[in-house]
């Protein structure tokens, strides 16, 4: 029996030593990463210098090659190399769009005030501490209880910026923002995608079976649909946003009520999640945009995505029109989206997000004909790509690259 305890002491010994080595592998691979960052900035300040384009995607497919090829050769499959550097390089390319673009605008660093929906850690605060995370210039936020407070906010230039989110991958567009975008002509001058993961959160006590009615942002509820289907003794109630449901749910302490949220406002709430990941698609995103009084320049070396709005004329065929001319110029559209005009009545207004910077001559040239075919032509912001789209190595050269090993 002796002898049993002894070896279970030494096992749990072994363990916990063999964990603070790897703690400390993981402490020295995060200081590499943060002076990998640093030499990176420097490579930035030099392509800054020298006039060059922010990615080099001929210099990255060989780095891959490279890094794929000696990991093989440790024992590290290609996928597992190129999933960790992928990620690396994506905040690498990150950190040098900002570096151009701060140096570039010569930019006040001073704190902005941001208008944010909710309050904190609601996931429009989540997604802006996401969007400065890589910047120098830090914000302030000021929260709004609703997208009208928050346009009135930078209108009224009480807030220099705004973050809204705009569409959903589940459950599409929110035609709100769009809408309020028309009637402030605020410009945009960024965007960001955050992954959404909801969460059931309630008092301590309550579970499912105490459950009766649940609270949040209608977005939230529309992409929670499956959960409700589950669960058709619970009712969905819309609030103003996610934090006005939390808010609700910790005042009240009910056991029979509940909010969606995310996990980070649940932990600060006090309150406690009764089930993760509600949403009905795990993979499920929410692009929001940056808005502003001022447009910002964005430098030609990083890539930029252009918003506008147009109007046509009630002939067949307009539309149409319009859109030839994007394909003639090979301007890539990434969205487009329709709203009627209220005043004017059975007439639309299109909103068109599409890749590239409204700086450049082509782009230039592409709106200047297009204000030739549509009755009306309106840029609401050129602004930094938020995509990075990770470079590809030919699989097959790898294979056969990694057969010679």
């Amino acid at each position: 029996m002796k002898e049993a305890q002894k070896n279970s002491n030494n096992y749990y010994e072994q363990l916990n030593d063999l964990r603070q080595s790897i703690g400390q592998l993981d402490e020295d691979l995060l200081r590499i990463f943060a002076e990998r960052r640093k030499l990176s900035l420097k490579v930035a300040n030099n392509k800054l210098a020298t006039g060059k384009k922010v990615r080099d995607q001929a210099q990255e497919k060989n780095l891959l090659s490279n890094l794929t090829k000696k990991g093989q050769a440790l024992g590290i499959e290609p996928s597992v190399t190129l999933s960790l550097f992928h990620n690396i390089i994506e905040d690498s390319v990150r950190s040098q769009y900002d570096f151009f673009l701060e140096n570039c605008a010569q930019e006040s660093l001073e704190p902005l005030t941001l208008a944010v929906l909710g309050e904190p850690d609601s996931y429009s605060h989540i997604a802006a501490q996401q969007h400065f995370a890589t910047k120098k210039r830090r914000f302030t936020p000021e929260f709004c209880p609703n997208f009208l407070s928050i346009f009135k906010s930078i209108d009224a230039k009480r807030a220099d910026i705004g973050i809204v989110p705009i569409e959903n991958t589940t459950a599409g567009n929110i035609t709100e923002v769009y809408d309020l975008l028309l009637q402030y002509q605020l410009k945009i001058v960024g965007e960001e995608k955050l992954k959404v993961k909801h969460c059931l959160v309630a008092p301590k006590g309550a579970s499912l079976e105490t459950i009766k009615d649940v609270y949040s942002h209608p977005q939230a509820i529309a992409q929670c649909k499956a959960f409700f289907n589950q669960h058709p003794h619970i009712n969905s109630h819309f609030r103003s946003s996610t934090s006005s449901a939390l808010k609700l749910v910790a005042e009240y302490q009910n056991p029979s009520i509940a909010a969606i949220a995310s996990e980070q406002a649940a932990e600060s709430s006090g309150l406690e999640v009764l089930s993760y990941a509600i949403n009905n698609y795990q993979e499920n995103y929410t692009r929001f945009l940056l808005i502003a009084n001022q447009e910002v320049n964005v430098p030609n070396a990083v890539p930029a995505k252009t918003t506008l709005t147009l109007q046509t004329s009630q002939q067949p065929g307009a539309l149409l029109d319009c859109l030839q001319v994007f394909k003639s110029h090979g301007i890539n559209m990434t969205k487009l989206e329709s709203r009627p005009i209220p005043t004017k009545p059975w007439q639309e207004l299109f909103y068109i997000d599409f890749e590239g910077n409204a700086n450049e001559i082509n782009i230039k040239t592409a709106i200047s004909e297009l204000k030739t075919v549509a009755t009306e032509v309106t840029v609401l912001g050129t602004y930094p790509l938020h995509d990075i789209l990770a470079t590809k190595l030919d699989h097959h050269a790898l294979s056969n690259q990694l057969n010679k090993l």
